[in-house]
């Protein structure tokens, strides 16, 4: 299952809290970023001990400050509350997958 976020405090919250996350930072009008939610919602379905999270980037604008996103869609991916991996554009599933070993 894949959980909407929206603000720092939220991620912040979700990230210490978790051991391994997977952030999917999209917008609605982002074709790339539509045609990749439907492969993060399976990856996030069938792998276990994974939280992962969308954030719209036109609500949160901070968030790519934070993390110097300059492009989307861009998935983040932390372990213990630390950026381990980071992907830009769209990719296949194998990639998502990859990116969360």
């Amino acid at each position: 299952m894949v959980k909407d976020i929206n603000g720092l405090n939220e991620l912040d919250e979700v990230l210490r809290n978790n051991k391994k996350v997977l952030v999917d930072v999209w917008a609605p009008w982002c074709g790339p970023c539509r045609m990749l939610g439907p492969i993060v919602e399976k990856v996030a379905d069938t792998t276990d001990g994974l939280t992962t999270i969308k954030i719209n980037l036109d609500d949160n604008e901070e968030v790519a400050a934070r993390y110097d996103i300059e492009a989307i869609p861009t998935l983040l991916v932390f372990e213990n509350g630390e950026l381990v991996n980071r992907s830009l554009g769209f990719v296949p599933e194998q990639m998502v997958r990859n990116l969360v070993k």
